[in-house]
């Protein structure tokens, strides 16, 4: 089969395209012939040795496929899967330290793929995953807000912060969103009720009683000044935040599969309760490219690479 991998640590001219064989479906498992695979930062990360740098007990094996989010249809299905047809449309966040989304082909554990809604396709399935996992985690799991309570949102419309946004909001809490200028109006139509232009405003309200970030740096550090003493800073940036003199310590959360909540996710998102923007679909082949496009920035949605 086909797939893109990388042998090397390096710009995005290290991912290549080759043929490998094609993985066999185990007990368990099922063979997703893939449609759609989202790209997220994390992949780049991976591709430029980052995560090899920074996070030592994570093994990183050469070559290596990457891609954690994929949708598809099934293809084989496992000894002993059951409750799944052949020809399902369905959609998986794969493991973190396997990978293996940029192919043609991927074998899941049965438990992890979840069916695609009717009305939904391959490329925004594939978007939701990691993104949408991670957002629904930092506010629902890390965080844990009450009601009425309010939470400072960064990056608020990108990929991982229109679900903690949605997250919050569920939870009746109030969302003031920090994002750029030109994103104002659009975080205000996510339900935000105040919004701060992140690198260009302070905050001069009330305490936050807690804050979710996906930006990380140093903005980030000043607008965590203005978190009540006691209340919760997490994040889910690998840019760091500098947590000296603040009222409480930043802390890294790392996103973990829920495949009964992906299946809920994918309904909200079916049913027009929140979206997810594609902003570009390439082919497989052009994965270079659509590394390039996601580590410039501004995108304005989710990049997917179709077999």
């Amino acid at each position: 089969m086909r797939a893109i991998e990388f042998a090397a640590f390096g710009p995005p001219e290290v991912l290549q395209l080759v043929e490998v064989r094609k993985p066999v479906a185990g007990p368990g498992m099922v063979l997703l012939r893939v449609q759609a695979a989202g790209i997220n930062p994390a992949d780049f990360k991976w591709r430029n040795g980052w995560v090899n740098a920074s996070v030592p007990d994570l093994p990183v094996r050469l070559p290596q496929i990457p891609g954690y989010d994929i949708a598809g249809t099934v293809e084989v299905l496992g000894e002993g899967v059951a409750g799944i047809t052949l020809g399902a449309r369905m959609v998986a966040m794969l493991d973190h330290v396997e990978k293996g989304g940029y192919a043609e082909f991927v074998v899941v554990p049965a438990e992890h793929a979840v069916p695609i809604p009717e009305s939904m396709d391959f490329a925004t399935a594939a978007a939701l995953p990691c993104a949408g996992l991670t957002g629904l985690q930092l506010i629902e799991e890390c965080i844990r807000p009450a009601a009425g309570e309010t939470v400072l949102i960064t990056g608020a419309v990108g990929a991982v912060g229109r679900f903690a946004v949605f997250a919050a909001i569920g939870l009746g809490v109030r969302v003031v969103a920090a994002v750029r200028r030109s994103q104002i109006a659009e975080a205000k139509a996510l339900g935000a009720s105040d919004v701060i232009v992140l690198g260009e405003e302070d905050w001069e309200g009330a305490p936050f009683d807690h804050l979710a970030d996906t930006v990380g740096g140093p903005e980030v550090a000043r607008l965590c000044r203005h978190v009540k003493p006691g209340g919760l800073i997490r994040t889910v940036a690998t840019t760091p935040i500098d947590g000296q003199d603040l009222p409480s310590q930043p802390v890294f959360v790392a996103v973990h599969n829920d495949p009964a909540r992906l299946l809920e996710l994918a309904r909200d998102v079916a049913s027009g309760k929140l979206a997810l923007p594609v902003a570009r679909r390439l082919p497989l082949e052009q994965a270079t490219l659509a590394h390039r496009l996601l580590e410039a920035g501004g995108v304005g949605g989710k990049l997917i690479l179709e077999p």
